[in-house]
């Protein structure tokens, strides 16, 4: 019986954690999302935008307030090694302890911190000047598994050109980590 309830225990912590790997018994179920939307938890919004950063062929302009999901990391930084990718941040978020915009910058990405007053709150992603990539959702596993997010895709090259913009003057205003 003991044995049973140290496993409970460990498989509750590792879930709080983040620590359960996909594909174990005790990961939630999520959905392919449809179309150009994505709604977390229930669906996989962390997979279908691992996915859309791999499509890139260009560049990837990146503007994101909170990133503490290693395998979007990780998909960031092996797009860097072959396009260009510029990735603005929130000063004061990326200097909590789960925060891998310093994992980002060891790795020789080029990351900036926006310059303004209050927050750099936005989330979203300009690909290729072709598609972009926005909604409530930040690059952490809370908003994977936990938060109620959204996430819409958009490829009218109007809003495209829009979100390019205000990249490229959140950009030049901001400031070198």
């Amino acid at each position: 019986m003991k044995f049973v309830s140290v496993l409970w225990a460990t498989i509750a912590i590792a879930a709080c954690t983040n620590q359960v790997k996909r594909g174990t018994p005790f990961e939630k179920v999520r959905s392919v999302s449809e179309g150009n939307s994505c709604f977390s938890p229930d669906e996989a919004c962390d997979e279908k935008l691992i996915e859309f950063i791999r499509s890139a062929q260009q560049s990837l302009d990146i503007a994101v307030f909170d990133i503490t999901h290693p395998q979007i990391v990780h998909e960031i930084l092996v797009s860097a090694r072959r396009i260009p990718v510029r990735i603005l941040v929130d000063k004061r978020q990326s200097r909590e302890p789960h925060s891998l915009v310093s994992t980002l910058i060891r790795a020789g990405a080029h990351v900036r911190v926006g310059h303004q007053r209050g927050i750099m709150h936005h989330k979203f992603i300009v690909l290729d000047h072709r598609a972009v990539e926005t909604g409530s959702f930040n690059f952490t596993n809370s908003a994977s598994f936990k938060n109620q997010e959204n996430q819409v895709y958009l490829n009218d090259p109007s809003l495209v050109e829009r979100f390019r913009k205000r990249f490229e003057k959140m950009w030049n205003d901001g400031r070198d980590l």
